[in-house]
């Protein structure tokens, strides 16, 4: 090196000079880089996972309904043959199914056309409200075409239960000595059902003894229709 030159001004002295450049704006860069990328990935973060939230009719306080699905057209019933769909369905019954806890109905009143009726959410099923007294199988079948004819609660399509869906009915615990939620209210204490024995008689559902029973066609039972 001449005397009196200095280091940084010589060729190695700038080359040396350039690379310590070069290293500090990378590593400038780098940082800058860097620093970007951890905002981005504080920003796409995804959130905390948090315990699943109930549905909302359990929120609510609202169980969700589990539908039941019933027979909806007349048969020949033998008691067996009653028995199984009983069991099978776990309803109700004093003398068929004692240990049966009976469905879990979901009823609701309704007022239609100055009429009362009463759905239930777990069957489907909209059932009358009260219903007539004292009639015989055939007068049954005539004042049930007189509700259809009328329209009753707007509806043209009503029909004798069948002996699984009158027993959707019949509660495992009497309240106020009736085996029937008391949204029926009082009054239609047996009812007559469309379903036959093999020897021709018809099934009944009686609400003060829990249970169904079969009755000759000139008894005299309530109607309550169904739709």
């Amino acid at each position: 090196m001449a005397e009196g030159k200095s280091f940084w001004s010589s060729l190695p002295g700038v080359l040396t000079a350039v690379a310590g450049l070069l290293t500090a704006i990378g590593a400038l860069l780098l940082a800058f880089q860097q620093a970007s990328l951890l905002g981005k990935s504080e920003q796409a973060a995804p959130p905390v996972p948090t315990a699943a939230q109930p549905p909302l009719l359990e929120r609510l306080g609202v169980s969700e309904v589990e539908r039941v699905a019933l027979r909806g057209v007349p048969t020949t019933l033998t008691r067996e043959r009653l028995s199984a769909a009983l069991v099978g369905h776990g309803m109700f019954d004093a003398w068929i199914n004692p240990a049966g806890p009976g469905i879990d109905n979901r009823f609701e009143v309704v007022v239609r056309n100055e009429a009362m009726v009463v759905k239930d959410a777990t069957t489907g099923l909209v059932w009358q409200h009260g219903g007539s007294e004292g009639l015989d199988l055939a007068q049954a079948e005539e004042a049930l075409a007189a509700l259809n004819a009328s329209g009753h609660a707007g509806y043209r399509d009503w029909r004798l239960p069948t002996a699984e869906e009158a027993a959707s009915l019949m509660e495992k615990t009497p309240i106020d000595r009736r085996h029937i939620d008391p949204v029926f209210g009082r009054g239609v204490n047996f009812i007559w059902t469309a379903d036959r024995t093999p020897s021709g008689d018809a099934y009944v559902a009686y609400w003060f003894d829990g249970r169904l029973a079969t009755e000759r066609l000139d008894f005299h039972a309530w109607l309550r229709a169904v739709r």
